[in-house]
């Protein structure tokens, strides 16, 4: 009995050393491991700009192989050594030019050979040899285009058909319903679920997202609860053999957020962050909402999983449609709530200013520390946030949201103590004095101030 007891402290002790509650590893199965938020680059802000000269053979044209590794061989050479790692191959590459699907002789998706003419074995390959990782992309459901009348056979699944993975009334799933819904009662759905994922593998992925994805993607009812989905898809990464990380998106549903923490490695807590304008992103589209609908997600985010704010367009100020107050803002807040920091930006033309936000290793390594930070008061145009850190400092960010110039203060009483602190400016490294019960700053419109402060 003595023993029995022994082994559960020590077991409890554990998880408490590895960053997680005896509750949260109760309810974490093997899954790939998430110890910290993701560092890398998405191809979908570009994909998705009406930027002039991006996508030029028609709309999301902008994926290749080509762009894709010129967008590794930059990461590599200018962000790497800053922890930026993975390199996201977004929707698209098994489309046509026209936005054709295609998929092979076993309802797979099939990568475009105009788009990826090397294949995406070989062009997997080539960014692994950069010392970088890859990932890709797969709309919940099966797309209707390669249900092919029910007839097509599931690789590695002696008698099951494409009809024997869905329902037999075709009931449409997912954020566009664009896909038939699965059928978990059949084994065949898991099987084909298994074959994409073998597939991955053997090409060498290390990153998945799961987009379309129900509770949420702005649908309700049964026929948008896409939870079975991604538990199968969990295990089926699992069953790999590789360290697959698994995202799923988007707007998901806070109710569920016990199935995202238990099956993956982060959820996207809002819509997509780009404008689908002449810019990548706008000032009203990609931040203003965030700072509200994060909120209730901050206890949610820790190591294993993690709150994804989407993509951060903070490296070219002429593509990015930002002030450069904003994009500094953008990354800020990006950084204290431990969202993984994926830009979308074109490498290739980074400025100076977009590429020193970047990699400002301070600024990444309060992202890294995975201690989301939380508002002392939400939902007003003047925010402070805090979180303590685990030497016992602070991580503080003051944010103006509204149009005019204005003060904003850090009161010490909101975090738990009085008295004297020191205080340092994290973007420009300097440390600022000590200041008694509070700090304050005069910020600019749509500005913020990031601090570490201690006593």
């Amino acid at each position: 009995m003595r023993r029995s007891r022994m082994i559960v402290l020590l077991a409890a002790l554990c998880t408490v050393l590895a960053g997680l509650t005896p509750a949260q590893a109760a309810r974490t199965p093997s899954k790939p491991t998430a110890n910290t938020p993701y560092l890398g680059w998405s191809s979908w802000s570009l994909q998705s700009t009406k930027y002039p000269g991006v996508n030029t053979q028609g709309d999301y044209s902008w994926l290749t192989e080509q762009h894709v590794l010129e967008q590794a061989q930059v990461m590599s050479s200018k962000l790497r050594s800053h922890g930026y790692q993975y390199v996201n191959i977004d929707a698209g590459w098994w489309r046509k030019w026209d936005w054709t699907p295609e998929y092979d002789q076993n309802a797979r998706p099939l990568t475009d050979a105009a788009r990826f003419p090397s294949g995406m074995a070989d062009t997997v390959r080539k960014i692994h040899n950069m010392g970088l990782k890859v990932g890709t992309y797969m709309p919940v459901g099966m797309e209707k285009e390669a249900y092919n009348g029910g007839n097509s056979p599931i690789a590695g699944a002696p008698g099951c058909f494409t009809r024997d993975v869905v329902y037999p009334d075709l009931r449409t799933t997912n954020g566009w319903d664009s896909s038939y819904k699965l059928n978990f009662d059949n084994p065949c759905a898991g099987k084909w679920i298994d074959s994409i994922a073998q597939m991955f593998a053997k090409w060498g992925i290390d990153f998945l997202k799961l987009d379309g994805v129900g509770p949420g993607s702005d649908k309700t009812g049964p026929n948008y609860d896409n939870t079975a989905d991604v538990a199968a898809w969990s295990k089926s990464l699992v069953r790999t053999g590789r360290n697959i990380q698994f995202l799923v998106s988007w707007s998901l549903n806070h109710d569920n957020i016990d199935t995202w923490q238990r099956y993956t490695n982060g959820w996207r807590i809002d819509t997509d962050v780009e404008c689908y304008c002449d810019t990548l992103v706008t000032w009203q589209n990609s931040l203003v909402r965030r700072f509200d609908d994060v909120v209730q997600w901050i206890p949610d985010a820790g190591r294993g999983g993690w709150n994804n704010l989407d993509s951060l367009d903070v490296g070219s100020g002429q593509m990015d449609g930002l002030s450069n107050d904003e994009r500094q803002l953008y990354m800020t807040l990006w950084a204290i709530e431990a969202a993984p920091l994926y830009t979308g930006d074109d490498l290739t033309k980074l400025d100076s200013y977009g590429l020193s936000l970047l990699t400002n290793d301070e600024v990444i390594a309060i992202d890294q520390a995975g201690r989301p930070a939380k508002p002392v008061v939400a939902h007003t145009p003047q925010q402070t946030w805090w979180v303590r850190n685990a030497d016992g400092s602070y991580t503080v960010a003051l944010f103006n949201l509204d149009t005019k110039a204005a003060t904003v203060t850090a009161n010490w009483s909101d975090f738990g103590f009085h008295g004297k602190a020191s205080v340092r400016d994290v973007w420009s490294h300097q440390q600022i004095g000590r200041y008694t019960n509070s700090f304050s700053a005069d910020l600019a419109p749509h500005s913020a101030k990031l601090l570490k402060v201690w006593r």
